[in-house]
């Protein structure tokens, strides 16, 4: 019985060690976040406003596939 939950930790502790990368980098920090859109062009103005370019803007689901929210993009 040991053995199993030995077993079963080293399983989690390895699993949380492979996702746990891809989260973070799905939080760029090539992106600021600027509020809710439907398209692209909703976006220039929110990020103008935070100082960053109207033009480099993305309308992307955040968190994923729950809403759509402008990223405005910086240089890395």
């Amino acid at each position: 019985m040991a053995s199993t939950k030995a077993q079963l930790c080293i399983l989690l502790i390895v699993s949380l060690m492979l996702f746990a990368p891809s989260t973070v980098r799905s939080q760029s920090s090539d992106c600021v976040f600027a509020g809710d859109c439907k398209t692209k062009a909703d976006c220039a103005a929110p990020c103008s406003k935070l100082g960053h370019s109207p033009t480099a803007v993305l309308c992307v689901p955040y968190p994923p596939e729950t809403s759509l929210h402008c990223c405005c993009l910086v240089a890395a």
